[in-house]
């Protein structure tokens, strides 16, 4: 599973890194989507400590903490390989943030927070979530700059507070 993972982390990070280099004229577009693949980096690097830690003491094959939801999964590959084939022109700036909106409404988010707290990396996991809500809160404001999409906004303000709270609550069991 934590495998899986870090290849499906690889793939946004990709998708968000060629984001970057599409909208490269512009110094701003071409930060926010560089961040976005930056910190993709750092979820991929939190998934292979774990792993690296997990592998050192002899615990790296036994079974996933978490279910594993094959359909969502595929899903998810297929989504992230569809758009990395597809030529640059065909990505605006708001067909792009729509397809940041989509990738993050994917259950992938969530895979890595539970992966995180089901093998006790707490620093780790509240770590990631911070950024991830740092991140959609960014997300949403490139939204309303570029976009003026109000239903696109919408979605992505749902995420931020969804993620937002998930935060709250594991800092306040801890």
């Amino acid at each position: 599973m934590l495998e899986t993972t870090i290849a499906l982390e690889k793939r946004s990070m990709a998708l968000y890194a060629r984001f970057a280099k599409i909208f490269a004229a512009d110094p701003r577009l071409h930060e926010f989507w560089f961040g976005m693949a930056r910190d993709e980096a750092r979820h991929v690097g939190a998934l292979d400590l774990v792993l690296a830690v997990l592998e050192l003491e002899s615990q790296a094959d036994r079974p996933s903490p978490i279910p594993c939801d094959d359909e969502s999964i595929a899903r998810l590959r297929d989504l992230l390989e569809h758009y990395m084939t597809e030529p640059d022109r065909e990505f605006t700036i708001e067909r792009s943030l729509a397809i940041a909106v989509e990738v993050e409404e994917t259950e992938l988010e969530d895979m890595v927070g539970s992966l995180l707290r089901a093998l006790q990396k707490r620093d780790e996991y509240e770590r990631c979530q911070r950024l991830l809500v740092h991140d959609l809160g960014e997300l949403s404001y490139m939204i309303e700059r570029y976009c003026q999409d109000a239903a696109l906004l919408q979605r992505c303000d749902e995420l931020v507070n969804h993620h937002a709270e998930t935060l709250r609550d594991s800092t306040a069991e801890g």
